[in-house]
């Protein structure tokens, strides 16, 4: 399978001049929430899926992967706080759990673990003064009972909460976007979670990526472009990068 906010303001709608601005609020009074997602890869057609989307509210439920694999999300307020994934085969079933915590709204923690073994995950997550979150990830053995950091990275943020970049010792990522909407923005705490990837994403952003910039010791190793096409409420209905096809209806 490919892995790959709540806005509660009511606005009056107001018909004035055709700027951008106008386009935003305007957009702002239809909290749409993506209903599919479908997923095509020209490259490998047996790659291609669509995940449905159920929501109690504009709280996610549920995410389904062609009717089989699923995951299952659970609130603590505002805040998703708990996230089951399961996946079943011929010989049963397969479950990750992933629990997150925080301190001041802010995600403080995720414990990923998972059913084929005993192997767990915890990612701990440090607000710098700078306005940067120090991300560590550290694997625990149950065999040979030690811890072992995994990886040790900084994000930066920009002012709208998007992840612009990741640092991870000389190698980084930077993420360019555009100024419309997501189509998981309305999800509660959806961007609250940062880097998970329980939504099968890279990053958990109110806009959507136009670009991705993969360097080593400061040098470009590789840039992914997205071509994004989108509706009168300016939420992105499609999303192309090479092969790869994202598209969604609300």
């Amino acid at each position: 399978m490919k892995k790959i906010l709540c806005l509660f303001s009511a606005l009056t709608l107001v018909l004035t001049s055709c700027s951008s601005d106008d386009e935003n609020a305007s957009s702002e009074e239809n909290l749409l929430l993506p209903k599919t997602e479908k997923y095509s890869y020209s490259s490998n057609p047996d790659e291609n899926s669509t995940v449905t989307y159920k929501y109690d509210g504009n709280k996610i439920v549920s995410l389904t992967y062609d009717g089989e694999e699923q995951t299952m999300f659970t609130y603590t307020g505002d805040l998703i706080t708990k996230a089951v994934y399961v996946e079943s085969y011929e010989e049963g079933t397969r479950t990750r759990i992933t629990t997150f915590t925080y301190e001041n709204n802010k995600l403080k923690s995720s414990l990923q673990t998972n059913s084929e073994n005993a192997v767990s995950i915890t990612k701990t997550y440090t607000y710098n003064a700078n306005g940067t979150i120090s991300r560590v990830s550290v694997v625990n053995d149950p065999v040979t009972k030690k811890e072992s950091v995994n990886s040790s990275s900084i994000l930066t943020l920009d002012a709208n909460g998007n992840i612009t970049k990741v640092e991870v010792n000389n190698f980084s990522d930077t993420f360019e976007y555009d100024t419309k909407y997501n189509p998981f923005k309305n999800i509660l705490g959806y961007t609250s979670l940062l880097d998970s990837d329980i939504f099968d994403r890279e990053v958990n952003s109110i806009n959507n990526m136009t670009k991705v910039t993969e360097r080593t010791d400061g040098v470009v190793v590789g840039t992914t472009t997205h071509t994004n096409t989108y509706n009168s409420d300016n939420y992105l209905i499609k999303s192309v990068s090479g092969d790869e096809t994202f598209e969604y209806t609300y």
